[in-house]
């Protein structure tokens, strides 16, 4: 690295993508150089305000000697092809989560980048989010006592990129479907909390009709012995949430990015107010504030020689019970 910035490559130029390129342009010591798309074209006008070099082949991208990262946001099911092929090429790697589709990829992408001394970091933003990060300091607290019950539900809408014959959202072989998608956002976040999941039940349903399912609830038993219940839908027409209710036996914590306040502390049945806990009320912007926050997290943990706040092993724990 020159002068301490981190020269990155961008694999892939959806809507996330967008998303990780205000992260960089918030980072002082990240510059985009070069950009990879299939659709040429896209991949040209999407350099052109970083003066960077544009692709239409990732390998081409990971030959690039310029390039020092790369940041992969492909479909789910290139992401351990592609993140494995820039470790061997001394690449440091920042994946979307999942980092792989089976939990045997992620373990090798693991030890890949342990072989080769490069950063790998997955972009799981749930360690990034405010609520989050509050709610897990009231629980570090003992403040709902022993937990006997935990809620999780993650919902929006992906209809239109379902019913679009170009998307790979809702596509099976290509890793559309909401339990590999948004399921691992809350196998992580209980592996984080709790220490993992015991035991469990999936059930799931196709309600646009693809081969990908669109909503799906998986219920069982957390490691600790309180019992959980997650949910998640692509068809709720409404702006993305993410909710969490954790249940104990001297009171209740409930966050939701849709609420205003977003995150309260109930003590007992009397207390029908609640205690506000301080998170911002931004039901627009929460989730881009989270990776813009993760962006920032990989690129120092490059820089710096350290390793990024998100732990491997937790998110590789989360493709394993997608599984």
């Amino acid at each position: 690295m020159s002068k301490n910035v981190l020269k990155i490559g961008l694999m892939g130029l959806g809507e996330v993508s967008m998303m990780h390129e205000a992260g960089y342009n918030e980072e002082p010591r990240a510059l985009i150089v070069a950009v990879c798309d299939k659709v040429e074209e896209l991949a040209k006008s999407r350099a052109e305000p970083y003066g960077a070099k544009y692709y239409s082949n990732c390998d081409d991208l990971i030959k690039d000697r310029n390039v020092e990262a790369v940041d992969i946001m492909l479909p789910h099911r290139f992401h351990y092809k592609y993140a494995k092929k820039a470790m061997l090429a001394g690449k440091n790697v920042l994946i979307e989560k999942p980092m792989a589709m089976k939990y045997r990829e992620a373990v090798e992408l693991i030890s890949t980048a342990e072989a080769t001394g490069v950063i790998l970091a997955v972009a799981e933003n749930t360690r990034y989010v405010e609520l989050y990060k509050k709610a897990y300091q009231h629980i570090e607290k003992n403040r709902v006592g022993k937990i006997w019950l935990v809620r999780t539900l993650i919902a929006g809408s992906e209809v239109a990129r379902y019913s679009d014959r170009q998307s790979w959202v809702g596509k099976k072989k290509a890793g559309g479907g909401i339990i590999i998608d948004a399921g691992v956002h809350s196998f992580y976040l209980l592996k984080w909390f709790f220490g993992g999941i015991k035991n469990l039940m999936p059930f799931y349903w196709h309600i646009l009709k693809k081969d990908a399912e669109d909503n799906a609830v998986v219920m069982g038993t957390l490691e600790s012995g309180a019992h959980f219940y997650s949910q998640f839908s692509d068809t709720a027409q409404q702006p993305w949430t993410e909710r969490l209710e954790i249940y104990g036996e001297k009171g209740v914590l409930v966050g939701d990015q849709l609420s205003n306040p977003p995150l309260k502390i109930y003590n007992g049945p009397m207390d029908d107010e609640g205690e506000t806990i301080q998170v911002e009320y931004d039901p627009l912007g929460w989730k881009i504030k989270s990776m813009i926050e993760e962006i920032k997290d990989f690129v120092g943990s490059v820089i710096e020689k350290r390793k990024p706040l998100v732990n491997l092993y937790d998110t590789a724990y989360a493709v394993k019970v997608a599984e």
